[in-house]
């Protein structure tokens, strides 16, 4: 049977402060009652996505905010990337001002690279990050099609 993963282990094992957990809980990106490995990755991309601030944008660091939905959209590319069954170590989440992108291969980087150019961008390695989860924050399988890998 599974241990079940408390919201103070799910911090330790992102490497974030217990604060991050909570900010997280409280805006439904992750509910403590059915925590893994996949929360850990969405919880550290969270915390970056939080802290961005693109040029021309001005706010405060300390004053308080309201659910983005930039950062919903953030999170919900997240968790499709990380139950994609193309997951693998160079997959790479792009945040940009106006759009949020997944490569899974370096040639899909190039190609972002190439098409964004000159815009501002965040590359986030959750490919990377999924490879650094400590034991017992493996991700959930993911089952087979039935037709896969046949013509």
């Amino acid at each position: 049977m599974a241990r079940r993963i408390t919201p103070a282990a799910l911090a330790k094992a992102a490497d974030l402060n217990r604060i991050w957990v909570n900010k997280a809980v409280e805006r439904g990106f992750v509910n403590t009652d059915a925590l893994d490995g996949e929360d850990v990755i969405v919880l550290r991309v969270f915390a970056l996505a939080d802290q961005i601030v693109w040029p021309g944008e001005r706010r405060s660091r300390s004053a308080p905010r309201d659910v983005a939905i930039w950062q919903s959209v953030v999170v919900g590319a997240t968790r499709d990337a990380l139950t994609d069954p193309g997951l693998g170590p160079d997959t790479l989440l792009w945040l940009m001002p106006n759009d949020v992108r997944t490569s899974r291969t370096m040639a899909e980087a190039l190609v972002i690279l190439t098409e964004i150019g000159p815009l501002c961008a965040v590359r986030i390695p959750i490919g990377a990050w999924v490879n650094e989860l400590p034991e017992g924050f493996e991700l959930p399988t993911i089952p087979t099609p039935p037709n896969a890998g046949r013509p």
